[in-house]
């Protein structure tokens, strides 16, 4: 069984032509416990789509291609949207096995891969199947933008405004 998750998207800088954004792809596979990382382009997504859409009537919508498609909004509905379809075609018997040749997943050792497609590498790590490639989150003890500037000799208006219709206080 695979999972797989499109955690986030970034822009794949080139030596030649326009920069591109990629996608990355974490693919979980539960029965060995590999971890694997995988970027592709919309345009590589769209491909893997015409070719299921010749051999197998019944697949997932497609999310379309948009004009500003580099407002962080637009790739953000785009990352989730294929993230969904992805998963939605991995649940799929006829199209599985073409999803998983998509993700370069069938054939390879049990140690997270990481492939880009941009540079034409390939970099292999061993990676703990527990962890997760998520961001940290960060936090603050206190409001930062709360807290009075005591050199100022005037009050912040905007602070004051802003408390005032929150706490009506």
């Amino acid at each position: 069984m695979y999972q797989v998750f499109i955690s986030r998207y970034r822009l794949a800088d080139v030596s030649h032509g326009k920069p591109y954004y990629v996608y990355c792809i974490e693919v979980l596979e539960s029965e060995s416990g590999s971890r694997y990382f995988i970027e592709r382009r919309y345009s590589e997504f769209s491909a893997l789509h015409r070719t299921l859409k010749k051999e197998n009537a019944d697949i997932a919508p497609f999310p379309p291609k948009r004009v500003r498609n580099s407002q962080p909004k637009v790739l953000e509905q785009r990352r989730a949207a294929l993230e969904l379809y992805v998963q939605k075609m991995l649940r799929l018997s006829t199209t599985k096995q073409q999803v998983l040749n998509f993700l370069g997943i069938e054939g390879r050792a049990s140690v997270a891969t990481y492939k880009s497609t941009y540079k034409n590498t390939e970099e292999t790590q061993h990676v703990h199947p527990s962890s997760l490639d998520h961001h940290p989150v960060i936090t603050f003890h206190c409001d930062p933008y709360a807290q009075s500037n005591a050199t100022s000799s005037l009050p912040d208006i905007v602070i004051s405004g802003v408390l005032l219709g929150t706490y009506n206080s």
